[in-house]
């Protein structure tokens, strides 16, 4: 295998020993036969370029040959890599868990943002995969992910639990009781945007609860909160009501002004008659969280949800610089290995560039553009993929 003039041996420094990987392979039944290619760092290579590296199944075999590295069929590499769907969803699952003990700290909890995006082909329609993920705002780095087909639902219980940790998640997680449940009673904290008819909202006496009367109290421009009870919504293997406490923050007029605009404009172009309710829940965020008023106040829970912007702007990074959102696979395993292909490529990156984000700029230039995290993590995508354009064009004309 020629190693020479190209970053192989050092992104292989980064992933494991070559015994290491197979070892792994084999466990996993992605190296069962050994004809063309022989090691686990081989087959490794290889699902990087066609992720990653944006080559069809053919370009892989063409470029594969130009470097030396391997010789075979496009068909024989399909089969190798659905064989390999597991394997490289197992390499990103061990890269996460080397992070697993450096966290961020709020107050002395740490914060887990919580979300999903949605994965199709292009042009397709419904999402063909789902993938959940975790991120630690503090590190700038994702924590834990699950890929699901695309009827799974959000969770807000689906990642495990820790001590002195908050999940902080969007309205899409704050409508199955059930999910809230298992954190109100579990280890970890939560704060969770809900919308005002999301739940069965209940008083302490098991009543229903007034949730406009309550939004109406609040003085203008000013945020409430009280404590409620969130009911099983008719299902009584469900469980009991429990407690929680919920924050009404008021937005800024000219958020709110946005809010009730953009409801007055869609709710009649769907055939639906704009009620006094939905208008003055516009002009609100609702909250829901499990933290103590002694320990956070409402405006500390607002300032830690806000965060939460932090994790679609990862999203945003994993499909406008490694293209997460192309999918070029229809067959389910190959699909599965090229998104954990991506997924492992990304926590890559973030291992490489976290030490220039431990030193930012004391002073900064105000005639320079700062190094924002988009920024720096084009710029290694860009150095790999060019070390990788220029060679094939040398060996190609040579």
């Amino acid at each position: 295998m020629n190693y020479s003039h190209d970053n192989w041996s050092a992104i292989l420094a980064h992933i494991g020993k070559p015994e290491e990987l197979d070892t792994s392979a084999r466990n996993a039944g992605a190296l069962t036969r050994r004809r063309e290619i022989r090691e686990a760092a081989t087959l490794l290579r290889l699902g990087l370029a066609y992720g990653p590296g944006g080559m069809s199944l053919r370009e892989v075999t063409a470029w594969a040959q130009l470097h030396d590295v391997a010789t075979l069929s496009d068909v024989a590499l399909l089969k190798r890599l659905q064989n390999a769907a597991d394997w490289f969803g197992t390499l990103a699952a061990q890269t996460l868990a080397v992070r697993a003990a450096v966290t961020g700290c709020t107050s002395g909890k740490g914060l887990r943002l919580v979300d999903g995006t949605a994965i199709s082909e292009p042009g397709g329609g419904s999402a063909e995969w789902r993938l959940h993920m975790g991120y630690d705002p503090h590190t700038c780095q994702f924590t834990d992910f699950e890929l699901t087909d695309g009827r799974d639902a959000e969770r807000l219980d689906r990642f495990a639990q820790t001590a002195d940790e908050i999940h902080i998640a969007d309205r899409g997680f704050g409508s199955r009781p059930e999910c809230i449940r298992s954190l109100a009673f579990g280890e970890a904290d939560y704060i969770v945007r809900v919308h005002w008819r999301g739940l069965r909202w209940l008083t302490a006496e098991v009543m229903r609860f007034d949730m406009m009367g309550f939004l109406c109290g609040l003085d203008c421009g000013k945020n409430g909160e009280t404590t409620v009870m969130i009911g099983n919504s008719g299902n009584k293997k469900a469980g009991d009501p429990f407690p929680a406490r919920l924050i009404a923050g008021s937005l800024p007029p000219e958020k709110a002004l946005i809010s009730k605009t953009r409801l007055l404009s869609e709710n009649p172009r769907k055939g639906r008659v704009v009620q006094a309710e939905p208008l003055k829940a516009a002009g609100h965020v609702l909250l829901l969280t499990s933290l103590s008023e002694d320990e956070y106040s409402a405006e500390q829970v607002a300032d830690c949800y806000r965060l939460r912007w932090q994790i679609e702007l990862a999203f945003k990074r994993l499909k406008s610089l490694l293209h997460l959102d192309a999918l070029r696979a229809k067959d389910p395993e190959l699909a599965k290995e090229w998104i954990f292909a991506n997924l492992l490529a990304a926590f890559l990156i973030d291992d490489i560039i976290q030490p220039s984000l431990d030193f930012p700029p004391e002073v900064p230039d105000p005639k320079r553009r700062t190094n924002s995290l988009w920024r720096i993590t084009k710029m290694v995508i860009l150095y790999y993929e060019g070390r990788i354009i220029k060679r094939v064009h040398y060996l190609s004309s040579g």
